[in-house]
């Protein structure tokens, strides 16, 4: 074969137009063709003379292509942070999908025990560039301190990963991920408004990261607002703070659908499902393609029963992505207003299968196992959900529920006082808790909880012949005839309820007792709805009691 003499400066030229190719393709995401060229340029003939930036840019490409262990092995020889944190990311991420594979599916025998096994590495790995680094407070790099966090989180050292990810941010605080990860380690408001005010008082230093000078984070800065207003969401905390600074983001950001999201789950929170169900037709009519939060807006669909609206988001989101977490809870949430609780299952499974951090399909499964009656998979489920986020109020509740129906009480009182101590504003946290204490015969306790429900709401005609039958349980008849006299006034302004129907039976019955033949006889004779057992009760106490009054009248 006739040899080729190739001008140095043509080779030069044509590695200058591969690298140049490796950023355009990029950007255009033909990540495949990216990939060629990087390797062009990687050529194992010339390695020795291979630049780092070059094999950066051959390791992106494979991460690009989810070619992991590909991706940490070609950096395994490089100096720089910035290689270092590809590598080891990816060697995260290629340990994660190993962990997945091991754990045999999503509540397999092996799901809660399945560990990645790189993470020990990667610590070590870490760890050693902090200690070399750190002393000189120069150019440290805030990716691995914010990598160091989420190994840190998954050993649950809360304390530390905090620390790792308070310092990622100080050194640049425009990557979200991280803060969303801080704001997931952290379990009470308390704790939240600490870290709020510790970067607001921290004083600017000499320390740099690799992507630039310190950035202040005072009051003024755009990332602590949008920190402060998710923070007060996450606990519930609605207050003049949080309008302040919503109104303020709002303005500057009038179309980012993050913080049209943030309004929404202010109003789903309080239970305003109407304002929350507005903001997400106009998120959804601005981009009908934006999958990411619809699992929210198919909860509440649900709650608000709108079958044919909450079928025609599970269309849409199937017609852009079937494989995604967010398509795959809000079909199931349809098939669970369907009580179809099985297929719902299958597809809350389907969701966790794509992502194990997908927080609301473990707590709705557990909600599905429950509605089947299947508690130990419920407790599970529930279990799960807790792990992922011990924030979330919901599956304490599901807990508590759970453990009711194994009539577990002191354990269902555990977990019905951890989803009260979380959403406080939410008087079915208060409801069930003052259940529970009613079935431990703790009826003192009970009766604190449903006027703690009546405080934070409307008076609920539910609430009120509750406590009404507590008074009678503690004796108190004065007490109890005052609420069955408020339950049944709420007829005034609603439907006549079973609870209104049985309060006004329970009077007629208390002033028969009492020889109040005329009230006797209203209350009785103006019960027109309930079962047919109490509407004939009523019959036969109108009767006697107007037999009584008439009698009293002959004597006279």
């Amino acid at each position: 074969m006739e040899s080729i003499n190739l001008d140095p400066q043509d080779l030069f030229n044509f590695k200058n137009e591969l690298r140049k190719s490796v950023k355009i393709l990029t950007n255009l995401n033909l990540y495949n063709s990216a990939k060629w060229s990087a390797e062009a340029l990687n050529d194992d003939d010339i390695i020795n003379s291979i630049l780092e930036n070059d094999k950066i840019a051959l390791a992106k490409s494979y991460f690009d292509c989810k070619e992991f262990d590909r991706c940490s092995n070609c950096l395994k020889d490089c100096k720089s942070s910035i290689a270092l944190f590809i590598k080891l990311y990816s060697t995260y991420l290629s340990g994660e999908k190993r962990k997945e594979e091991d754990s045999e599916g999503v509540l397999g025998q092996q799901d809660s025990i399945a560990q990645n096994l790189s993470l020990p590495l990667i610590l070590k790995e870490i760890e050693l560039y902090i200690n070399n680094h750190e002393d000189t407070s120069k150019n440290l790099n805030p990716f691995l301190y914010y990598l160091y966090g989420i190994i840190l989180l998954k050993q649950k050292n809360i304390k530390q990963a905090q620390e790792s990810f308070f310092k990622s941010l100080l050194l640049y605080p425009y990557n979200w991920t991280c803060w969303a990860e801080l704001i997931a380690s952290i379990s009470s408001f308390d704790e939240a408004l600490n870290f709020l005010n510790k970067f607001l008082n921290l004083k600017p230093n000499s320390i740099n990261s690799e992507f630039g000078k310190q950035i202040k984070l005072d009051n003024k800065n755009i990332m602590i607002k949008v920190f402060s207003v998710v923070i007060h969401q996450e606990f519930f905390q609605q207050n003049i703070i949080l309008l302040k600074e919503l109104n303020f983001l709002t303005k500057l950001f009038p179309n980012f659908s993050f913080i049209k999201i943030q309004k929404a789950l202010i109003s789903y929170h309080h239970l305003d499902y109407q304002d929350s169900e507005k903001i997400f037709d106009d998120i959804l009519l601005n981009d009908p393609f934006r999958l990411d939060d619809l699992d929210i807006y198919s909860n509440i669909l649900y709650v608000m029963e709108k079958n044919s609206k909450l079928l025609y988001l599970a269309q849409l989101a199937s017609s852009v992505d079937k494989f995604r977490p967010e398509t795959c809870c809000i079909i199931a949430n349809y098939y669970s207003l369907k009580f179809e609780h099985e297929k719902a299952i299958m597809y809350y499974r389907r969701a966790l299968t794509l992502n194990r951090e997908c927080l609301a399909a473990w707590t709705l499964m557990g909600h599905e196992f429950v509605e089947l009656k299947n508690s130990h998979a419920a407790i599970e489920s529930y279990r799960r959900a807790v792990d992922t986020n011990n924030k979330d109020f919901k599956a304490w509740y599901g807990l508590g529920q759970a453990y009711e129906v194994l009539d577990m009480h002191l354990y269902s009182l555990y977990y019905y006082q951890k989803a009260c101590s979380l959403n406080p504003l939410d008087k079915r946290m208060w409801q069930a808790l003052g259940n529970c204490y009613e079935k431990l015969n703790k009826y003192n306790e009970s009766i604190k909880c449903y006027k703690r429900a009546l405080a934070i709401s409307d008076m609920d005609p539910i609430i009120l012949y509750k406590l009404a039958l507590l008074y009678q349980e503690l004796k108190d008849i004065h007490s109890c005839v005052s609420y069955m006299k408020l339950c049944l006034k709420e007829e005034e302004e609603y439907e006549p309820t079973d609870e209104t129907c049985k309060a006004r039976l329970w009077l007629a019955k208390h002033e028969f007792k009492n020889c109040n033949w005329e009230d006797a006889y209203r209350y009785a004779s103006e019960l027109n709805n309930g079962s047919s057992n109490e509407i004939e009760e009523a019959r036969s106490i109108a009767r006697e009691a107007m037999n009584a009054i008439k009698t009293k009248q002959f004597s006279r």
